[in-house]
């Protein structure tokens, strides 16, 4: 009897660190301060989405939807030019400049919010992406070259 309650202890504790492990948040910080998002940022097949208006704003991008195809068209000056980038729901890869780009986790609507693979755009519109596992923390910098 007391193997089996040992046994239940010990399963009962791994799945409350399974479910403490899930709740944890993921931070994203650009250029080292913190992002606010109207819907929390999340993990899906090893990859983070965040919400899109939030993260292509903070790099000055235009952002409309297009909610006949379901397609986000992103607007960036860069010092290369403009930038576009199209992501439509559902879809593994994105239009940058009209080339075809493929990605391994599609952008999705959660909960009436439109979530954009971070890595993929912020890589796209040129910044450099770094995340830190052991803190849930996502660093995006997006500084000029001196």
């Amino acid at each position: 009897m007391k193997k089996i309650s040992a046994l239940i202890l010990c399963i009962s504790m791994f799945m409350a660190s399974l479910t403490a492990l899930a709740a944890d948040e993921v931070t994203v910080n650009y250029n080292g301060e913190k992002m606010v998002f109207d819907a929390n940022p999340f993990i899906e097949n090893d990859r983070t989405l965040v919400p899109m208006r939030a993260i292509f704003e903070a790099v000055g991008a235009t952002v409309t939807w297009d909610p006949y195809t379901q397609t986000v068209i992103v607007l960036c000056e860069s010092e290369s030019g403009l930038k576009t980038i199209a992501l439509q729901i559902g879809c593994d890869y994105a239009f940058v400049d009209g080339e075809k780009k493929t990605f391994d986790t599609p952008a999705q609507i959660v909960d009436d919010r439109t979530f954009v693979p971070l890595r993929f755009v912020m890589e796209e519109l040129g910044c450099e992406v770094t995340w830190e596992p052991t803190t849930y923390t996502v660093d995006i910098i997006n500084e000029p070259a001196e």
